[in-house]
Formats: structure tokens, C-alpha cells, sequence
């Protein structure tokens, strides 16, 4: 094995010599021998990067060689001498030469003499054959440098000694032309031609100046230049945008995720480490990835008008992964803060920080939220990105493929955007009661609707304070603020600053519910409230029973309220007794049901599930085929409120009315085919009730609808006829209620009709009430909803016993009617419109429910259920008595208009908001879908919602028209500083659509401009105009706004553009069908949330009298200036003021 290496022993030896001769350093030094005891005298010289040594200063070859690349070299302390050793008496200065190489021993080397060691170690420090090679690079660049320099020179002395020759032979010849003629004079002929060269001279630069301007202009109108500003525009918009993105980062990270990772290594932590991890998952990762993103994007901006961004995308796409984690993390991450906020030392102290000026009142829910906004942000912007980009661009494709990466990464953050806007709803109500509602923090609670509703007081003896009914003091103090969720109705008072307080039973749980609709009333109650109340009779398992009646304003609001509070109720109590009806007969539960089919959790070719559970703890469908979901909303053994609502308002996106329709009518004659067979096989142990399952005809008359003799009524097994059977709604994760006592039944002449309250999925019993006749009991009882129960003893329990199985098919029959008729009933009387418009349909469904109140096996409620569906349907909705849009039109067409300033600005503000209501309030919710109104044809799709867009512009240009009219710069003061207090006023009346209507009038170019009219407005109008232009302005998505509205209680005039932004936010790159052609669910359950809330405020009406003389100025556009003309009039009367 080799273990050297072999040199050229003469040309080292020349280097030696060479060294020796000229070397940079030479002398003599001690070297320490290798075994470290002695020191020997050598002869030293260093050559660039070579130290050779002699045995002496006239050797003619070298003992030896270092090569010093890349070594270091120190001054090294002088070691103690020994006492043994016989020193020499003068000092020594020592230095090290340590090598780079592996293994290589240090050299160590000393001198007598300060000055030669920090030469010798200067010398060695500088010996760099690389630093010699990096001088020659730059000298020889130098060099060239100055070649080329040379040369230019030479190149531009031979063009000036040629121009000089030119010049001299010029002069020369025309030296020779003044001799040959030197007396010539100039003749008028050469004048005029010089007068007509420099004429033509000048027309010639003037031309070609026109030209050359005409070539500018043509270019900035060309569509190139339109698209490329419209470009550059939206690369700006994009750097704000990220700039506002990466400071809410660094307030999330910077005053809540550090504080509290202190706080969880406190001695007494309010909060775990582990939560923090949860609450704050990649939080302050994303923070460093965006400075690193904002940071490139400034650079970019730097080099405009040159904007290349694709390859900022290409940084932040790998990244995506880390979004994803985020993403899927944020609902735990809002249910792990939610149950932290339980601790009320971790409370107060979320509180400190929300508090800072930085957060602006904002909440930690909504710095989390922040994140999940901001890939489709970067979707839109990539959209509007490419439509001004040309197909060949540079970076055309790799902006392409960014968008489709982000795309696909939205598509997965729909379903968890959907999720956790509900927790973010509680959490934000939650925050709002002074007293706190713990059950808010409960994730699975889903808000309903809100608004304000008037509660009557009870005496102390259960009794309604008559004499107060009606009067302004009872509507001024019984006002109560009321939130509906799943499980719970909260009512509440609202405080000073905007805050709530809970009322005394101002939790209620639904389970432990009646709802009557149309309560007894004296004929002066009914005069009084004009039959708007309804009544909710409470009946807690370990606490005295009371009662709460609310009165709404209209009869539209109570319908709504009812509706929702019904469907509710049925939700919990339909759940509650399938899970429950056969536990004394089944040793399989509802959820074990459930949990055994596979088809509600696993994906198929015809279904694809998201990650998040509905109300009923069953996960959500994200895409599915029509057939699947008809089958999700006739599942007997669960209904979600969120689901029900959200087909209602969407399956004309997929489906026909009689689709839906056929499908009810279906599940009522056979409702075995309701429950899947799997789950039919756990319930129906016996061979006999197997052969349902496969197709073969029931034998019996339970299995199917056939309208013959009702089965026996016994239920219990054992003979004894005293024996009672309970359906238990006592469930603790699905209701928390009273449990239900299912009655042994008696059979009467009409077959069921006495035991409706003991089957009935939503009654309760009590053993104190008897039961009349059906006909008595129509006539005596108030009409209450199908949820309502009714109290019912059995008068004869001495009938047979039947089988335990005809139990179960009865028990399915009901629930199948209760589902049907629930259907109907939320069917009618929120999409009335559907019943309008489709007269077949109407008539269907009333031939159905009559096909169904001959039933004989139907119950007495089921019977009533049906027969109101019937008269909902055929009689004419009596409404509200608030004006229609119609009759102010029609009023405001005869005579003039008085003027402006006859009307005060409370007038103005009062009917502005009223018109905006009308107009608002009667938007069909079907033009939300498709982006009707963004289409060519909006006029005919989305008539309504232009109808609105027209009336705010045309509001906006009377505002605009009114200030320009005033040729007197005090009175245009005045009259702005009129409408701002009418906007403020508008703000106070909910009225954020007015608002914005005002305050975009005022910035417009023609009004923005008169610099002397703002000067004159004062500090207090300018105070209010900047408070307005920030509620309304759409900086970081309306957040200000959204907070607002948040906020507020029913009547209200949103703005409608916010929402129509949020849906082309949905609908962008979302389709409405998958490849495989599945209904995309998830993007339906989005859309229905934000109908939701707009529906919520149309239905609440204004209680605002109609002024008709401020109305018809307000619609009066007579004196409206065109938006040329307004400008024209800006000029006029402020012109422009000369540079």
C-alpha cells in the first residue's frame, strides 16, 4: 500500500534555490522537534506559498518543505520554562502554524526577535497562491479594460481627424465661392426661400411631433395597455393586500402565541403547552414564509414597470403542505380554545391581550380565521392576473399552474371554512353575554337565527299581565334579544355599549319544550298583539315548569321563528326516539346502527364524505349524487337542521321540485325503504321480517301502506294490562331532556286517533289529562305545531298483545309520516314561492296530504299537521303591514317633488332606510346562485338583485346632484354636512346600505375635488364621514362591517354587494358538479349559510311609517345629473386651478 507520494526532486530543489534567492521571507528560526523536547536552528525561506527549510543558510538543497494553503497563523504564549532545564537566559516569541489537513501536526517555530515573529507571522498569513491568482484576475480584467478603452480612443481620434479634413475641405470650398462672387447680394428669392424652408421645417417637427402623440394616445387606449395598467393594478392591490396579511401574522404571533407560550411555563399555567401547539398549529411558520413572500414582492415592485411574480409562487407552492396542516387543524384548534375559555384564568388573561391596541377589539378567533382566507384570496388574484395577461407572456404558464396547485388546495379548505364559521358564530355570542352561556362552547351546538323579539310578562302566579299588552312600555322593556341554536333558545336583554345580559330563565333547553303556535287568547289580547305571539311552555326534568311568550313584529318574523323552533324540536325528539324506541326490545342502539353502515362514513363511487360531523354526529356529505341525497333527507334515523336547509334551498341547482316531491310520496306508502337493509337486519331479528329487506311483498299490513284495519294496539309483551313501555329521550349527548313515556294505547273508533301522544316521536305524557274525542279535541285546543304534544291517558289497555316486531314497523310508520310531514311543512312555509310559481305542484301536494288525512291509522296530530300544510297552501298570505315597494312607487309618480332642504335629515334617513328595505326585502334568494348577476343577460336572470345595484346608484347620484346643484360654496357646505348626519343616522337605523350609499358619493371625482367646499366643512362632519367610510369599507373583506352586522340586532339593510362578493368568492373555480358528476354539497352548505343570514334580514321588517313627501324626493330623478354632467358642474362652479 503506498504511503507517500513521489515530487520531482530536481524542480523542488529549484524552488529551493528559488526560495533561497528571492523568497518573501528568509531567515533563521527555531523548529520544535517531533517528538516535542527539542528546539533545532533551521534556515527558513518562504516562496508565495511554500515554506522550505536548511540545515544551514549555504545548503544548496532543502531538508524539507510546507505547503501553507489554507493554513492559519498565530502568535502563540511563550510556555513556562521547567526548573530542570537549562534555558537560555534570552526570551523567546513564539508562533503556530496550524494546517487544514487532517492528521497534520501543528508547526511550531520561535524567534529572538519581537519584530521578526510578527513579520514572519504577517508574511505566512498573506502566502496564498489563491490570493495571488484572485490580484492576477483582476489586474489582467484591468488591463483589458483599459485595452478596450485604447482602442474606443484610437477608433474616436481617427473620426475626429476625419471630421477635421471634412471641415477643412469645406472651408476651402466655400472660401473659393466668396472669391468667385464677391459682390453678390442676397436677392429677395433666397429670402422667400429660406422663409419657406423654415416654415416647412417647422410643420415638418410639428407633424412629426403629432404623430408621434397620436402613436402615444393610440397605444394607452389600445386594449394592451388597458390590460397591462388593469395588471400592474392588481399587483399593487396584491402587495397591499399581503402587507395588512403578514401584520395580522405578526399580531397573532407576537401578542398571543409567544405571550401565552410564556404564560403555559409560568408555576400556575392557565394553559398547557400542548393546547398552545394546538391553538397555534404552523402559525408562526406561515408568519416567516409570508415576510419571506412580502419581502420578494416588494423587490418586485421595485423593478416596475417590469412585474414578473411567477416565480415568487414557485417559492411559496412547496410551502402549501404546511397551509394544509393549518387547515386541518383549525376547527380542533377553535374547540381546544373553546374548552380553554372554560378556565377563567386563561379568560381574563385572553382578554389582556385581545384589549392591546394592536388587535383593534379584534378576537383570537378571528386572527386564526385570517389564514384560511388567504389561498383563495391568492385565487382571485391569480384569476384577475391572467385575464390581463397575454397568451404569450413570459409566465403565463407558471401563474397557470400556481392557480391550479391553490385551486386544489381550496377545494379541500371548503368543507372546514363551512365547519368553523358555525364555532366562530357561537364563540362570538358567547363573547358578547356578560354572564357567559357555556353551552355556546359546546362545538356541536348550531346557530339558527337571531332577531328581536318582545316578551310578555307573567305575574308571579303563571298568569299574562293583561292590562299592559300593546302598550309602548311593554315593546320598549319586553324587548329581548333571542338566538336560536340546535339544542337551545337563548334569550337576552342588550345593555349599555352593546353588550348582553341573560334574562331570568333565559336558557332554554328545546327538549324540554311545547310549542304552541296560536295560543288561547282573550278577544282584547288578540286585538293587542294581532295574533304575532306564540308560546313556549318549558318543563324542566329537575326544576319548576314556567312559560315564555314573545310576540314578533310581523306575522312573515313569527312564521320564520316558529318554523325554526319546530323544526328544532323535531330534530331532538326524532332522534332521541329512534335511539330510544327499541331499547327494551333490541340489544342494538341507533348509534351502533349507524356506525354498522358503511355508507354514511365511506366513500363510494356515488358519495364522498367530508371530515366534519353534522348536529347529528354523522359526517357531513361534501359530494354526492342526487339519489344519495333524497336518500340523506328521507334517513329516518336522523335529520340535520343544517342539511334540511341547505337541500331546500339548493336542490333546484340538481334537481325538479317533483323529483323531491315523488320521492316523500315514496317513503310514506313504503317507509321500510327509509332505513337501509343492513340496519332493517339488526332491528328485525326474525326470518319473517327478513324477507322485507329483499323485495319480496310484505304479508304484513304494517310493512306497507294499505288502508285497512289498524293493528292491535297492545305493545307489551306480558298480558298485564296496567304494563307501560317508555321511550326515554333522556340521551345525554343527543337531548339532556325528559324522558318520553310511550302509554299503554287503547284503540277508539278512528282507529289511532287517540294515541297520537303516545307514539307521537315528539310528545310527552302526563297521568293527570284525560283524552276527548277527535272532534272535542279540535274545537277546544289551540292550533299548535306538529311538534306540539299532546297529553293523552289511555281509557282501555285491555286489548291483545302483539308481536314485539309490529312494535318496531308501527313505530317506523310514524316516524316515516313525522318525516314527510316535517318535510312538507319547512317546504311550504319557507319556499312558498316554489307552490306560487308551480301551480301542478301545489295541486299535487294537496292531493297527496288528503290521500293522507284518509289514512286510517293516522294520528290525531299527524291529521292536523296535514290539514294545516293544506291551508297554508291554499290561503292568501296575509303578510305584514308594512307598505310594499309597489304602493311608495305608485304614490311618489304624481306631482313635484318638494326640495331638499325642506325635509329634515331625520326624514330623509327614516324613508331612505325604508325604500332600502323594501327593495332589499324582496330578493328571491334563487338569484344567489350561478352568479346571475356577473352573466350577460343579468337583467333577465337576476332581476331583482339589478333592481337593488339600480337604487343604490340611483340614490347615489341624487346625493351627488343635490351638492353640485348649490352654486354658493356655504350652502353646498351645508347640504353635505346635511347628508353626513343623514348617513349617521342611517348607521343608528342598522342602515350600513345607506351608509355606503352616502359616503361613495362623496368620493366621487366630481364632489372629492372641491377643495374649498371641504375646507369649510367642519372638524366634527370630517370626524363622522372618516368613523362611516371605515364601518364600510371593504378593507380586509368588510371586517369592520361583518363586525357590525355581527353585532346588530334585526332590522337591517346590509349591504348587498358584501354577500354577492362572498358568493363569487364560493362560486369561483368551485363547480357545481364533480368530474364524476356528483353534486358538490359542500359548495351548496356554504351558499345556503350566506342566504341564511340575508333571509334573516328581509324578514325582519322596519317599524318606520311611510313619509310620502320625503319618499317621492327620494325617488324623484327629475333633477339626476349624468355622470359627464356632474363633473361639468364640478368645473363650474370650482374650475380648475392653473399649474
Amino acid at each position: 500500500m503506498q504511503k507517500g507520494i513521489r515530487l520531482n526532486d530536481g524542480h523542488v530543489t529549484y524552488l529551493g534555490l528559488l526560495a533561497k534567492k528571492d523568497g518573501t521571507r528568509r531567515g533563521c528560526l527555531s523548529k520544535k522537534s517531533s517528538d516535542n523536547t527539542k528546539w533545532h536552528t533551521k534556515w527558513f525561506a518562504l516562496l508565495q506559498n511554500m515554506l522550505f527549510y536548511f540545515e544551514s543558510e549555504s545548503s544548496s538543497r532543502p531538508s524539507g518543505l510546507y505547503l501553507l494553503e489554507g493554513c492559519v497563523c498565530d502568535r502563540s504564549p511563550s510556555p513556562k520554562p521547567s526548573l530542570s532545564a537549562k534555558e537560555c537566559l534570552e526570551k523567546q516569541y513564539y508562533f503556530t502554524i496550524s494546517f487544514n489537513h487532517e492528521n497534520q501536526k501543528a508547526l511550531e517555530l520561535r524567534t529572538e526577535d519581537v519584530k521578526d515573529c510578527d513579520e514572519w507571522v504577517a508574511a505566512i498569513t498573506h502566502a496564498s497562491y489563491r490570493n495571488l491568482a484572485t490580484e492576477h484576475e483582476t489586474l489582467m480584467q484591468k488591463y483589458l479594460h483599459l485595452l478596450q478603452i485604447v482602442e474606443t480612443e484610437k477608433t474616436v481620434a481617427k473620426q475626429l481627424r476625419q471630421q477635421i479634413e471634412d471641415g477643412e475641405i469645406e472651408i476651402e470650398r466655400l472660401k473659393s465661392e466668396i472669391q468667385t462672387n464677391p459682390t453678390a447680394a442676397p436677392s429677395e428669392d433666397d429670402s422667400e426661400i429660406k422663409k419657406i424652408k423654415k416654415v416647412q421645417s417647422f410643420l415638418r417637427g410639428w407633424m412629426c411631433r403629432r404623430k408621434w402623440k397620436t402613436i402615444i394616445q393610440d397605444y394607452i387606449r389600445s386594449p394592451h395597455a388597458e390590460s397591462m395598467r388593469k395588471r400592474n393594478q392588481v399587483v399593487f392591490s396584491m402587495l397591499e393586500a399581503e402587507a395588512e396579511y403578514v401584520q395580522q401574522l405578526h399580531i397573532l404571533v407576537n401578542n398571543f402565541l409567544r405571550p401565552l407560550r410564556m404564560a403555559a411555563s409560568s408555576k400556575k399555567p392557565p394553559i398547557t403547552h400542548d393546547d398552545v401547539s394546538s391553538i397555534f398549529l404552523n402559525s408562526e411558520t406561515i408568519m416567516f414564509l409570508h415576510q419571506i413572500f412580502y419581502q420578494g414582492l416588494k423587490a418586485r415592485i421595485a423593478s416596475w414597470p417590469t412585474l414578473v411574480l411567477a416565480d415568487l409562487f414557485d417559492i411559496l407552492l412547496p410551502m402549501l403542505n404546511i397551509y394544509q396542516e393549518f387547515v386541518r387543524n383549525h376547527q380542533y384548534s377553535l374547540q381546544i380554545l373553546a374548552h380553554c375559555k372554560q378556565n377563567r384564568d386563561f379568560d381574563k388573561l385572553l382578554k389582556q391581550y385581545e384589549a392591546k391596541p394592536d388587535c383593534e377589539e379584534r378576537t383570537l378567533e378571528t386572527f386564526l380565521t385570517y389564514p384560511m382566507f388567504q389561498i383563495p384570496r391568492y385565487i382571485l388574484t391569480l384569476h384577475e392576473l391572467l385575464a390581463h395577461t397575454p397568451h404569450e407572456h413570459v409566465e403565463r404558464n407558471s401563474l397557470e399552474y400556481a392557480k391550479s396547485k391553490l385551486e386544489e388546495l381550496s377545494r379541500i379548505m371548503h368543507d372546514e371554512v363551512s365547519e368553523t364559521e358555525n364555532i366562530r358564530k357561537n364563540l362570538a355570542i358567547e363573547r358578547m353575554i356578560v354572564e357567559g352561556c357555556e353551552i355556546l362552547l359546546d362545538t356541536s351546538q348550531t346557530f339558527v337565527r337571531q332577531g328581536s323579539l318582545i316578551q310578555v310578562p307573567m305575574s308571579e302566579k303563571g298568569k299574562i299581565t293583561r292590562g299592559r299588552l300593546g302598550s309602548l312600555s311593554l315593546k320598549k322593556e319586553g324587548e329581548r334579544q333571542c338566538f336560536l341554536f340546535s339544542k337551545h333558545l337563548i334569550i337576552c336583554t342588550r345593555g349599555s355599549g352593546g353588550k348582553l345580559h341573560l334574562t331570568k330563565n333565559g336558557v332554554v333547553s328545546l327538549i324540554d319544550c311545547t310549542l304552541i303556535e296560536d295560543p288561547e287568547s282573550t278577544d282584547d289580547d288578540g286585538q293587542d298583539m294581532e295574533h304575532l305571539d306564540f308560546k313556549i311552555v318549558v318543563e324542566p326534568k329537575d326544576s319548576q315548569s314556567f312559560t315564555v311568550i314573545l310576540v314578533a313584529s310581523s306575522r312573515q318574523e313569527k312564521s320564520a321563528w316558529t318554523s325554526d323552533i319546530s323544526q328544532c324540536i323535531d330534530n331532538i325528539r326524532c332522534n332521541g326516539l329512534m335511539m330510544n324506541a327499541f331499547e327494551e326490545n333490541s340489544k342494538v342502539t341507533v348509534p351502533q346502527m349507524i356506525k354498522s353502515d358503511a355508507s354514511l362514513y365511506c366513500d363510494d363511487v356515488d358519495i364522498r364524505f367530508s371530515k366534519m360531523m353534522n348536529s347529528c354526529k354523522v359526517l357531513q356529505i361534501r359530494y354526492a349524487s342526487v339519489e344519495r341525497l333524497l336518500e340523506r333527507l328521507t334517513d329516518l334515523r336522523f335529520l340535520s337542521i343544517d342539511f334540511l336547509n341547505t337541500f331546500l334551498h339548493s336542490y333546484r341547482v340538481f334537481t325538479t321540485a317533483d323529483v323531491v316531491l315523488d320521492k316523500l310520496i315514496a317513503i310514506y306508502k313504503r317507509p321500510i325503504s327509509a332505513i337501509p337493509a343492513r340496519s332493517l337486519e339488526l332491528f328485525f331479528a326474525s326470518s319473517q321480517n327478513n324477507k322485507l329487506l329483499y323485495g319480496e311483498p310484505p304479508k304484513s299490513p304494517r310493512a306497507s301502506r294499505k288502508f285497512s284495519s289498524p293493528p292491535p294496539l297492545a305493545i307489551a309483551k306480558t298480558s298485564s294490562p296496567n304494563r307501560r313501555r317508555k321511550l326515554s329521550l333522556n340521551i345525554p349527548i343527543i337531548t339532556g331532556g325528559k324522558a318520553l313515556d310511550l302509554a299503554a294505547l287503547s284503540c277508539s273508533s278512528n282507529g289511532y286517533a287517540s294515541m297520537y301522544s303516545a307514539m307521537s316521536p315528539f310528545s310527552k305524557t302526563t297521568d293527570s289529562e284525560q283524552v276527548q274525542s277527535d272532534d272535542a279535541e279540535a274545537e277546544s285546543s289551540p292550533t299548535k305545531s306538529p311538534t306540539t304534544p299532546k297529553n293523552v291517558k289511555c281509557k282501555n289497555s285491555s286489548a291483545p298483545a302483539s308481536p314485539r316486531n309490529g312494535d318496531k314497523e308501527f313505530v317506523i310508520r310514524r316516524a316515516a309520516t313525522n318525516r314527510v310531514l316535517n318535510v312538507l311543512r319547512h317546504w311550504v312555509s319557507k319556499h312558498s314561492q316554489d307552490f306560487e310559481t308551480n301551480m301542478e305542484l301545489k295541486m299535487k301536494v294537496i292531493s297527496f296530504l288528503e290521500e293522507v288525512m284518509h289514512d286510517p291509522e293516522l294520528l290525531t296530530q299527524e291529521r292536523k299537521a296535514a290539514a294545516n300544510i293544506i291551508r297554508t297552501l291554499t290561503q292568501e298570505d296575509p303578510g305584514d303591514n308594512q307598505i310594499t315597494l309597489e304602493e311608495v312607487l305608485q304614490m311618489a309618480d304624481g306631482g313635484k317633488a318638494e326640495p331638499f332642504e325642506n325635509h329634515s335629515a331625520l326624514e330623509i334617513a327614516e324613508q331612505l332606510t325604508l325604500l332600502d328595505h323594501l327593495v332589499f326585502k324582496v330578493i328571491p334568494y334563487e338569484e344567489f346562485f350561478g352568479q346571475g348577476w356577473m352573466k350577460n343577460d343579468k337583467n333577465e336572470k337576476t332581476p331583482y338583485i339589478m333592481k337593488t345595484t339600480k337604487h343604490f346608484n340611483d340614490i347615489s347620484n341624487l346625493i351627488a346632484s343635490e351638492i353640485l346643484r348649490c352654486d354658493d360654496v356655504n350652502t353646498r357646505v351645508a347640504v353635505m354636512e346635511k347628508w353626513v348626519a343623514v348617513a349617521d343616522i342611517c348607521r343608528c337605523l342598522h342602515n350600513y346600505n345607506a351608509v355606503l350609499e352616502i359616503t361613495s358619493s362623496l368620493n366621487r371625482s366630481a364632489i372629492f375635488r372641491l377643495k374649498k367646499t371641504w375646507l369649510k366643512v367642519s372638524k366634527q362632519t370630517k370626524t363622522v364621514i372618516d368613523k362611516l367610510q371605515k364601518l364600510v369599507s371593504s378593507e380586509g373583506r368588510f371586517k369592520n362591517l361583518r363586525e357590525a352586522l355581527k353585532n346588530c340586532d334585526p332590522p337591517c339593510v346590509p349591504y348587498l354587494g358584501m354577500y354577492l362578493t362572498d358568493l363569487a368568492f364560493i362560486e369561483e373555480g368551485t363547480p357545481n358538479y364533480t368530474e364524476d358528476n356528483l353534486v358538490n354539497f359542500s359548495k351548496m352548505r356554504m351558499i345556503s349559510h350566506i342566504i341564511r343570514e340575508i333571509r334573516q334580514f328581509q324578514q325582519t321588517a322596519y317599524k318606520i311609517d311611510h313619509q310620502p313627501k320625503a319618499a317621492q324626493y327620494l325617488l324623484d330623478s327629475s333633477n339626476v345629473l349624468d355622470e359627464e354632467s356632474m363633473y361639468e358642474a364640478s368645473l363650474r362652479i370650482e374650475p380648475k386651478v392653473p399649474n
